[in-house]
């Protein structure tokens, strides 16, 4: 009977269409907090970073860049439009964002914008350092980042309001419900920022004040959240987030105009199926996610558009018995991109992948090892491995390392992008890294630490390059070393919760891309040495302090034959009181960013806005 069960499972989910990537247990049941099942059952020999949004009184008007920018020790540079992390010396495109477990990287460029992704809606954020493919797949070679929905017992409605500097208009209605069997949430976000900070423009003589007169902003997102039990065995989850993002791309310091513009409309569909038998656990997971982009620049006769759409299955079965867990998956990924800009429009490419992972658990020791088997219509994958350990010295000392293997896929511009001076190369293979890393961690009643060290090799690593004639043309033909520490704590002391990471990056380019290159051995453009964060938080009742401090060292931005052009230091500040009525459902929240007003640059040729005031108004309705 269980052998028929589980082939059933098994065919319908994936004859659904014959698509999948990766499948996680995001459901939150009551008052339990949950990571992906993914990341939960193969977070050994690894240290996970949690980023607590309401410890950080952040609101619906805080995107994910600010926020990891400001409380994290990953670095986001912010650009026009854009938004992008990098970990551990990687470019953006090595960051995997995951919603739920599904990779919302664009198909086009292999990025995750940040600035149109807001917070609110995710208490907890997850950040993992240090790629592995043999569990996410393509991207996450650098590290990455995990948006998990949660679901809690409660009946209520939030009505947020926030106004803040610069134009800044932010509306919010969150809502949630459950019974006995039926969780349910979900919400509507609406934003509107004209976010026309002045600046000092130090390309100009004299240094003028100039206006960031063209990047008003627009979003409108909806949510909607759905767990049904059918009974303590069985559950089905449903996930819909659908946001449009409207926004005029600013100007850098040396233009004097734009009228560029980029539309970015995305619908995330996720349905899930979680049925526990005895000690075999089978998830099922099928997601549909849609990107309509546009981009317009009258002035220079750039029209640029493409629908993307992904069917993604995956199959997941764990099994558990005496110290040993076994998992056995299996997915498919069907990705389809409609761009004016490539040779043929449509463009398609499809992929199926199994992995398996032993666990085994002996009195203090755990280890892990995962193996992953991809097939691409494209390219020819290398198989993935993943070997690592927990050791448990004492209660307080925990010991861990890890081993593994990971890759990127070229994306679709690599390969079919054409016009503007620019030609994708079909020629292109995989990006390989290997990782190795290992660290300690100390936790005590209030009090914990963590240090991690690791050293990770690029592979084949894709450059845009000029070509003779004058064309760019991408080639694997960089290889890039990086390695590093990286230290967090926590301090609770009564009422007073201190958080603190740092990270040291030492990333250089190992190999010469052409006879000129002068930048091997160097550190790598946009990859500061020292990043670091504190914050100092309290909570007393009804009220909630919070004082953040972010310092980003220097970077390089272009290799000169004397002297390196860089964008120097820079330490921002950011404070935020929130306070609740205890007589009435009613909090007010008063956040300051940029509290020194100091002028930083994360991009070159790319001003940040100075200080700026957000007022919040919540109303709970019960």
């Amino acid at each position: 009977m269980k052998k028929k069960l589980i082939y059933t499972y098994l065919t319908l989910f994936l004859a659904f269409n014959a698509q999948g990537q990766m499948a996680f247990d995001t459901i939150k049941l009551p008052e339990v907090r949950l990571m992906e099942s993914k990341l939960s059952n193969h977070d050994i020999g690894i240290h996970v970073d949690v980023i607590n949004t309401e410890l950080l009184a952040e609101g619906s008007s805080v995107d994910l860049g600010n926020l990891i920018s400001g409380s994290s020790s990953l670095f986001v540079k912010s650009y026009g439009a854009l938004a992008t992390p990098t970990f551990r010396g990687t470019s953006s495109s090595h960051t995997l964002v995951l919603w739920n477990g599904i990779p919302i990287n664009s198909l086009a460029n292999g990025l995750s914008d940040l600035s149109g992704i807001y917070c609110h809606k995710y208490k907890d954020i997850y950040i993992v350092r240090g790629g592995d493919a043999s569990i996410f797949g393509s991207g996450a070679i650098g590290g990455s980042i995990h948006l998990n929905t949660e679901l809690v017992e409660k009946k209520e409605i939030l009505l947020s309001n926030t106004k803040g500097s610069y134009g800044l208009s932010s509306q919010a209605i969150d809502f949630s419900f459950n019974n006995q069997n039926l969780f349910v949430s979900g919400g509507l976000h609406y934003l509107n920022h004209v976010n026309d900070f002045e600046y000092v423009n130090i390309t100009q003589i004299g240094r003028p004040l100039s206006v960031n007169d063209y990047g008003v902003i627009k979003l409108s997102s909806y949510n909607l959240d759905i767990l049904y039990q059918l009974n303590k065995n069985t559950k089905y989850g449903l996930n819909y987030w659908a946001s449009n993002l409207d926004r005029e791309v600013s100007q850098n310091m040396t233009t004097p105009f734009s009228d560029a513009k980029q539309l970015d409309d995305n619908k995330r569909l996720l349905i899930s199926l979680n049925h526990n038998i005895n000690k075999l656990r089978i998830i099922l997971k099928q997601a549909y996610l849609q990107e309509d982009f546009s981009y317009t620049e009258v002035s220079k006769n750039i029209f640029s558009n493409y629908l993307s759409k992904s069917y993604i299955s995956d199959v997941d079965i764990k099994f558990l018995k005496n110290n040993y867990s076994f998992n056995l998956g299996a997915a498919f990924t069907n990705n389809r991109l409609d761009n004016n800009n490539y040779t043929s429009n449509l463009k398609t490419e499809k992929s199926f992948a199994v992995f398996s992972s032993l666990q085994y658990k002996l009195n203090n020791l755990v280890l892990n090892h995962v193996l992953r088997k991809e097939w691409q219509t494209t390219f020819k994958v290398p198989l993935i491995p993943t070997i690592s350990f927990d050791f448990k010295l004492t209660n307080s000392i925990n010991f861990r390392a890890k081993y593994n293997r990971s890759f990127r896929s070229p994306t679709f511009n690599d390969r079919f992008w054409v016009g503007s001076g620019s030609n994708g190369n079909i020629f292109l293979k995989p990006e390989e890294s290997w990782n190795k890393e290992a660290g300690v961690d100390f936790n005590l009643k209030d009090i914990s630490f963590s240090i991690t060290a690791y050293n990770l090799n690029i592979n084949d690593m894709i450059l845009w390059g000029q070509t003779e004639i004058g064309n760019w043309t991408p080639s694997n033909v960089k290889k890039v070393f990086s390695r590093g520490v990286e230290v967090s704590t926590k301090i609770m002391f009564n009422k007073l919760i201190f958080t603190g990471n740092y990270t040291y990056t030492k990333s250089t380019n190992e190999r010469a891309t052409t006879a000129l290159d002068n930048s091997v051995g160097q550190q790598l453009r946009y990859v500061p040495l020292h990043k670091g964060n504190f914050n100092i938080s309290i909570v007393d009742g009804d009220l909630q302090f919070s004082l953040n401090n972010s310092f980003t060292g220097e970077v390089v931005t272009t290799y000169g034959e004397q002297e390196n052009n860089t964008l120097d230091s820079f330490v921002l500040t950011d404070f935020a009181i929130k306070y609740k009525l205890n007589s009435l459902p009613i909090s007010y929240q008063i956040k300051v960013k940029n509290l020194m007003d100091k002028y930083y640059i994360t991009y070159e040729n790319y001003p940040n806005p100075g200080r700026e005031l957000l007022l919040t108004i919540n109303y709970i309705i019960n």
